[in-house]
Protein backbone atom coordinates (compact mmCIF):
# COMPACT_ATOMS: atom_id res chain seq x y z
CA UNK A 1 0.00 0.00 0.00
CA UNK A 2 1.21 3.51 -0.80
CA UNK A 3 0.94 6.61 1.40
CA UNK A 4 2.32 10.14 1.23
CA UNK A 5 5.22 11.30 3.36
CA UNK A 6 4.28 14.94 4.02
CA UNK A 7 6.95 17.31 5.27
CA UNK A 8 5.87 20.82 6.29
CA UNK A 9 8.64 23.22 7.33
CA UNK A 10 10.82 20.30 8.45
CA UNK A 11 8.12 18.30 10.26
CA UNK A 12 7.24 14.97 8.61
CA UNK A 13 4.06 12.92 8.98
CA UNK A 14 2.37 10.10 7.05
CA UNK A 15 -0.95 10.86 5.32
CA UNK A 16 -3.19 8.68 3.17
CA UNK A 17 -3.24 8.85 -0.61
CA UNK A 18 -6.62 10.57 -0.66
CA UNK A 19 -5.46 13.34 1.66
CA UNK A 20 -2.16 13.77 -0.17
CA UNK A 21 -3.75 13.90 -3.62
CA UNK A 22 -6.36 16.37 -2.39
CA UNK A 23 -3.64 18.81 -1.34
CA UNK A 24 -1.74 18.30 -4.61
CA UNK A 25 -4.87 18.83 -6.72
CA UNK A 26 -5.83 21.90 -4.71
CA UNK A 27 -2.39 23.42 -5.27
CA UNK A 28 -2.54 22.65 -9.00
CA UNK A 29 -6.10 23.70 -9.74
CA UNK A 30 -8.04 25.61 -7.12
CA UNK A 31 -5.47 27.02 -4.75
CA UNK A 32 -3.85 29.76 -6.84
CA UNK A 33 -4.63 32.44 -4.27
CA UNK A 34 -3.05 30.32 -1.49
CA UNK A 35 -0.07 28.88 -3.39
CA UNK A 36 3.03 30.80 -4.47
CA UNK A 37 4.70 27.93 -6.41
CA UNK A 38 3.87 24.32 -7.20
CA UNK A 39 6.64 22.00 -8.49
CA UNK A 40 6.25 18.47 -9.78
CA UNK A 41 9.70 17.03 -9.06
CA UNK A 42 8.55 13.61 -10.32
CA UNK A 43 5.26 11.73 -10.68
CA UNK A 44 5.48 10.79 -7.01
CA UNK A 45 7.22 13.85 -5.54
CA UNK A 46 5.71 17.35 -5.24
CA UNK A 47 6.84 20.60 -3.63
CA UNK A 48 4.40 23.35 -2.66
CA UNK A 49 5.25 26.85 -1.43
CA UNK A 50 2.29 28.59 0.20
CA UNK A 51 1.89 32.37 0.33
CA UNK A 52 1.66 32.25 4.12
CA UNK A 53 5.25 30.93 4.31
CA UNK A 54 4.60 27.22 4.62
CA UNK A 55 6.77 24.87 2.59
CA UNK A 56 5.31 21.40 1.90
CA UNK A 57 6.90 18.36 0.27
CA UNK A 58 4.72 15.34 -0.62
CA UNK A 59 6.44 12.09 -1.59
CA UNK A 60 4.59 8.86 -2.43
CA UNK A 61 6.16 5.96 -0.50
CA UNK A 62 5.36 2.46 0.75
CA UNK A 63 3.36 2.49 3.95
CA UNK A 64 5.68 2.00 6.95
CA UNK A 65 6.01 -1.50 8.36
CA UNK A 66 4.04 -1.90 11.62
CA UNK A 67 6.65 -2.09 14.37
CA UNK A 68 7.15 -5.59 15.76
CA UNK A 69 5.54 -7.48 12.85
CA UNK A 70 7.05 -9.53 10.02
CA UNK A 71 5.43 -11.11 6.98
CA UNK A 72 4.30 -14.69 7.74
CA UNK A 73 4.35 -14.13 11.52
CA UNK A 74 1.68 -16.07 13.45
CA UNK A 75 -0.71 -13.66 15.19
CA UNK A 76 -4.03 -13.55 16.99
CA UNK A 77 -6.57 -10.72 16.72
CA UNK A 78 -8.59 -10.01 19.87
CA UNK A 79 -11.34 -7.41 19.45
CA UNK A 80 -13.74 -6.54 22.30
CA UNK A 81 -16.97 -8.49 22.03
CA UNK A 82 -15.86 -10.57 19.05
CA UNK A 83 -14.40 -14.02 18.60
CA UNK A 84 -10.61 -14.16 18.25
CA UNK A 85 -9.05 -14.43 14.79
CA UNK A 86 -5.91 -16.51 14.33
CA UNK A 87 -3.72 -16.21 11.28
CA UNK A 88 -0.50 -14.82 9.89
CA UNK A 89 0.71 -11.38 8.79
CA UNK A 90 -0.19 -11.28 5.08
CA UNK A 91 1.98 -8.34 4.07
CA UNK A 92 3.71 -5.51 5.89
CA UNK A 93 2.76 -2.44 3.85
CA UNK A 94 -0.64 -1.34 5.17
CA UNK A 95 -2.34 1.84 6.29
CA UNK A 96 -0.49 3.41 9.24
CA UNK A 97 -1.44 1.71 12.49
CA UNK A 98 -2.90 -1.40 10.82
CA UNK A 99 -1.75 -4.98 10.23
CA UNK A 100 -2.95 -7.14 7.31
CA UNK A 101 -3.86 -10.58 8.69
CA UNK A 102 -4.56 -13.75 6.68
CA UNK A 103 -7.41 -15.51 8.53
CA UNK A 104 -6.74 -19.22 9.14
CA UNK A 105 -10.44 -20.08 9.25
CA UNK A 106 -11.93 -18.08 6.37
CA UNK A 107 -8.75 -17.91 4.23
CA UNK A 108 -9.11 -14.19 3.61
CA UNK A 109 -7.06 -11.06 4.35
CA UNK A 110 -8.32 -8.16 6.48
CA UNK A 111 -6.64 -5.11 8.02
CA UNK A 112 -6.85 -4.71 11.82
CA UNK A 113 -5.63 -1.92 14.14
CA UNK A 114 -2.30 -2.89 15.70
CA UNK A 115 -3.74 -2.55 19.22
CA UNK A 116 -5.86 -5.67 18.59
CA UNK A 117 -3.11 -7.81 17.00
CA UNK A 118 -0.49 -9.70 19.01
CA UNK A 119 2.05 -12.41 18.21
CA UNK A 120 0.81 -15.97 18.72
CA UNK A 121 2.77 -17.92 21.31
CA UNK A 122 4.26 -21.19 20.11
CA UNK A 123 4.29 -24.31 22.24
CA UNK A 124 7.09 -26.87 22.02
CA UNK A 125 5.43 -29.74 23.79
CA UNK A 126 2.12 -31.31 24.95
CA UNK A 127 -0.09 -29.93 27.65
CA UNK A 128 0.22 -31.44 31.08
CA UNK A 129 -2.80 -32.45 33.11
CA UNK A 130 -4.64 -29.33 34.28
CA UNK A 131 -5.09 -28.63 37.96
CA UNK A 132 -7.37 -26.45 39.99
CA UNK A 133 -6.18 -22.86 40.24
CA UNK A 134 -7.09 -19.40 41.52
CA UNK A 135 -9.69 -17.10 40.06
CA UNK A 136 -8.70 -14.67 37.32
CA UNK A 137 -9.35 -10.95 37.64
CA UNK A 138 -12.69 -11.36 35.85
CA UNK A 139 -14.04 -13.31 38.78
CA UNK A 140 -15.07 -16.21 36.53
CA UNK A 141 -14.33 -19.83 37.43
CA UNK A 142 -10.87 -20.72 36.14
CA UNK A 143 -8.33 -23.50 36.08
CA UNK A 144 -4.57 -23.73 35.60
CA UNK A 145 -3.15 -25.38 32.46
CA UNK A 146 0.59 -25.90 32.12
CA UNK A 147 2.21 -25.87 28.69
CA UNK A 148 5.90 -26.81 28.58
CA UNK A 149 6.43 -25.70 32.14
CA UNK A 150 4.55 -22.41 31.81
CA UNK A 151 1.30 -21.93 33.72
CA UNK A 152 -1.79 -20.30 32.24
CA UNK A 153 -5.03 -19.24 33.90
CA UNK A 154 -7.90 -20.44 31.69
CA UNK A 155 -11.48 -19.19 31.87
CA UNK A 156 -14.71 -21.01 31.11
CA UNK A 157 -15.67 -21.95 27.55
CA UNK A 158 -17.62 -19.25 25.71
CA UNK A 159 -20.02 -21.06 23.36
CA UNK A 160 -20.45 -20.12 19.71
CA UNK A 161 -23.31 -17.70 19.05
CA UNK A 162 -24.83 -17.63 15.54
CA UNK A 163 -25.58 -14.40 13.76
CA UNK A 164 -29.24 -13.41 13.98
CA UNK A 165 -31.17 -10.55 12.34
CA UNK A 166 -30.50 -7.30 14.17
CA UNK A 167 -27.58 -8.69 16.18
CA UNK A 168 -24.63 -6.32 16.66
CA UNK A 169 -22.16 -9.10 17.44
CA UNK A 170 -21.88 -12.87 17.23
CA UNK A 171 -19.33 -15.58 18.01
CA UNK A 172 -18.61 -17.88 15.04
CA UNK A 173 -16.83 -20.48 17.18
CA UNK A 174 -16.46 -21.40 20.83
CA UNK A 175 -13.34 -20.20 22.66
CA UNK A 176 -11.73 -19.75 26.06
CA UNK A 177 -9.72 -16.81 27.32
CA UNK A 178 -6.38 -17.37 29.02
CA UNK A 179 -3.62 -15.38 30.71
CA UNK A 180 -0.11 -16.14 31.85
CA UNK A 181 -0.03 -16.96 35.57
CA UNK A 182 2.65 -15.75 37.94
CA UNK A 183 2.81 -15.95 41.73
CA UNK A 184 -0.79 -17.08 41.92
CA UNK A 185 -2.07 -14.12 39.92
CA UNK A 186 -2.72 -13.27 36.29
CA UNK A 187 0.02 -11.65 34.27
CA UNK A 188 0.31 -10.19 30.78
CA UNK A 189 -2.15 -9.84 27.93
CA UNK A 190 -5.45 -11.70 27.60
CA UNK A 191 -5.44 -14.22 24.74
CA UNK A 192 -7.99 -16.62 23.30
CA UNK A 193 -7.85 -20.32 22.47
CA UNK A 194 -10.15 -22.17 20.06
CA UNK A 195 -10.32 -25.25 17.83
CA UNK A 196 -9.08 -23.24 14.84
CA UNK A 197 -5.75 -22.36 16.46
CA UNK A 198 -2.80 -23.85 14.60
CA UNK A 199 -1.41 -27.16 15.91
CA UNK A 200 1.66 -26.49 18.01
CA UNK A 201 0.49 -23.16 19.40
CA UNK A 202 -0.25 -22.51 23.05
CA UNK A 203 -3.84 -21.65 22.15
CA UNK A 204 -4.48 -24.97 20.40
CA UNK A 205 -2.87 -26.93 23.23
CA UNK A 206 -4.98 -25.13 25.83
CA UNK A 207 -8.16 -25.68 23.82
CA UNK A 208 -7.46 -29.43 23.57
CA UNK A 209 -6.76 -29.55 27.31
CA UNK A 210 -10.06 -27.94 28.33
CA UNK A 211 -12.18 -29.88 25.83
CA UNK A 212 -10.42 -33.25 25.91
Amino acid sequence: MKVYERTENGTTEIVGQREGLAEINHAMMAGKRDVRTMSSISRTDYAIEYRDGRSVRLVLVDAPTPEGYTQGQAVVVNRPGQAPVTGTVAHIHTAPGYVAVFDDKYRSVSDYPTRFVSAAEMAEGPVEEPEQGPKAWTGEATRIVTVKGKRYVVGTIVPARPRTPGATSWIPEAYVSYWSERNGATFGATRSASASNKPGTVGRAIWEAVTG
